[in-house]
């Protein structure tokens, strides 16, 4: 099956060798491709009689790119206005779903808590989210830097402030801190060696210093960090979102270090959903429901972009909503739509019975208008103390 993007229109071929028409219709079943309108750089799935091929759009208008393709059985991968639901099993038929509805529900996963350092594993690889390659070289390069303090100790504090070196190249660089939130090594500016990070605020006035402390205060003692900052060149004094990853480290002197680097303008991938919701899980498995005020917190780590974590109860009750808190009280399996309700209890039969699971529906941005768009999300199990269970939540947008 031949695959082509030309003037962000998908064209495809099915192995028989009929071109389908360009249309905006979920396509045919039964061994043909569908294909659909689409903007460039949504991403689409082509069902063909071997599985699930799945696409990734980059290209730009008036570009034409011819795509390599991979099957992927037993998965639901989402275009933007069709889904195919994966089957259950082998054999079985796979359901097309209307645009109108809750889109497609991810196969379950099993309830230990994912790497965030490995975004492909933990976002399920070959998704419609897959890990973006920003985002993979950026957690490298912390772990190599890790390395390096950790076999060189502070020896190599000094190849990472060389401009030009691997560790220092454009807005690209490596930063140190001592356990304390001191910083020993900031290569933008020596100036900046010395300060303490503890006590530093964001541009909106989120503590991002205490936050990267409490990362790697954590028993995995790495993660991300989300907050406001201007990027390292002159003249530009714009704040945009960055995000940080941290990771602990004892050098051979027994001191501990924290090495960390940032993205500007990340884009939105699965690796930050699971850290965010692995993080409100272990809160919420020793504070439960006193954890809620935390949650809620504009200024704490749940909250950056259109990104946010919500509380269920086993029986889908939405205890905690705090982009949409006129919500809270409402139960999912009470939404007007039966498609909607169908995939919310799907969902919640999941979760409860593997740990976590992944499902994708249409709801509003907190940021932008009410109208619902494509959003995969990420839900855990946790038990709480008193022994109740809970669900958390959170997730992405199809368009970042």
């Amino acid at each position: 099956m031949a695959v082509l993007l030309e003037r962000g229109i998908l064209r495809s071929e099915c192995r028989d060798g009929r071109g389908m028409g360009e249309s905006n219709r979920a396509g045919r079943q039964s061994g043909q491709a569908h294909q659909e309108l689409l903007a460039p750089g949504w991403r689409v799935s082509i069902h063909v009689a071997a599985g699930i091929v799945a696409l990734l759009m980059v290209s730009s208008p008036g570009q034409r790119t011819a795509f390599a393709s991979s099957t992927a059985s037993q998965r639901g991968l989402q275009g933007p206005r069709l889904a195919l639901a994966a089957a259950s099993g082998p054999g079985q038929p796979t359901a097309l779903w209307p645009a109108s509805a809750v889109l497609a529900q991810a196969p379950a996963q099993a309830p230990a808590a994912p790497n965030p350092a490995a975004p492909e594993t933990a976002a399920g690889a070959g998704d419609a989210f897959a890990a973006d390659t920003q985002v993979q070289a950026l957690v490298s390069r912390v772990e190599a830097a890790a390395a390096e303090v950790r076999t060189r100790g502070e020896e190599a504090f000094a190849t990472f402030r060389r401009r030009g070196a691997p560790w220092f190249q454009g807005e690209s660089y490596i930063v140190v801190l001592g356990s304390d939130g001191r910083s020993v090594v900031y290569p933008p500016d020596l100036r900046g060696e010395g300060l303490n990070y503890r006590e530093f605020q964001d541009l909106g006035g989120k503590l991002f210093g205490r936050q990267i402390l409490a990362v790697a205060e954590s028993p995995s003692g790495r993660g991300w960090v989300h907050y406001q900052w201007r990027r390292p060149i002159a003249g530009d004094r714009r704040p945009v979102w960055k995000a940080t990853y941290v990771e602990r480290v004892t050098a051979p002197s027994d001191r501990t270090y924290l090495v960390l680097s940032g993205l500007y303008e990340p884009p939105m991938v699965k690796a930050f959903v699971v850290d965010a919701v692995e993080s409100a899980a272990a809160l919420l498995q020793r504070e439960g429901r006193g954890a809620f005020e935390a949650l809620r917190d504009p200024l704490g780590p749940f909250f950056y972009q259109d990104t946010y974590v919500f509380v269920l109860d086993r029986n889908g009750t939405l205890l905690l909503n705090p982009a949409f808190p006129a919500l809270e009280g409402r139960s999912l399996l009470s939404w007007p739509d039966p498609a909607e309700r169908a995939i919310a209890a799907a969902s919640l039969k999941a979760v409860l019975r593997d740990g976590s699971t992944w499902t994708t529906y249409n709801w509003p941005r907190p940021s932008a208008s009410k109208l619902p768009e494509r959003k995969t999300t990420y839900l855990r199990r946790v038990v709480a103390p008193g022994g109740e269970v809970l669900i958390v939540g959170s997730g992405l947008y199809a368009g970042g």
